[in-house]
């Protein structure tokens, strides 16, 4: 049992391990809009493999959560300053093979080693539906923000979020340019 998790474990870091092999390989090349979508390739395989390790997920939520806003605000950070420059992502020869062996290398551990079949052993899952069944039980505990208790509070904090989301654009929309000062 512990072998098959450090496999598994080995299977998600090669994941990881070949996102950045990409984002190093074009470096000087790269727009920077490109690097936040690696990041957040990287962050929710990190985000995943938490919620394997773990019976309660919300940790990987809270993590995925907060890495998600702080690309949105390096996004808006960054599309304010270079929004008309153009992405050059040159893709060499070296970079292209290197790329196709690493993909081969990937499509050879996971037919050989088979990661999710010891998910399905493990949990006893039929393979239609394993991924539904692995955080039943922590699933359970949402539907209890929709019924009779819970639901006010879900619902008016929904309003809540609703009425915030107005005033801001109301805010932001009496006037036409934009709220950073430019020079």
């Amino acid at each position: 049992m512990n072998k098959e998790l450090s496999i598994f474990n080995i299977f998600i870091m090669f994941l990881m391990l070949m996102n950045l092999f990409i984002l190093i390989m074009n470096i000087m090349l790269i727009h920077p809009i490109i690097i936040i979508i690696f990041m957040l390739i990287y962050s929710s395989i990190i985000c995943i493999n938490m919620s394997l390790w773990k019976s309660n997920y919300l940790y990987s939520i809270m993590l995925f959560l907060i890495m998600i806003s702080g690309l949105l605000i390096i996004f808006l950070y960054f599309s304010s300053l270079i929004s008309n420059e153009q992405i050059n992502f040159k893709l060499n020869k070296f970079m292209f093979l290197s790329f196709i062996i690493n993909f081969m290398i990937f499509l050879y551990l996971n037919s050989k080693l088979n990661f999710f079949y010891w998910l399905m052993k493990k949990y006893n899952f039929s393979e239609s539906n394993y991924l539904m069944k692995f955080n039943e039980m922590n699933f359970q505990n949402i539907l209890y923000l929709y019924e009779y208790p819970f639901n006010n509070i879900t619902i008016s904090s929904m309003f809540y979020l609703l009425i915030t989301l107005f005033s801001i654009i109301k805010i932001c929309s009496t006037k036409s340019i934009s709220m950073r000062k430019i020079n």
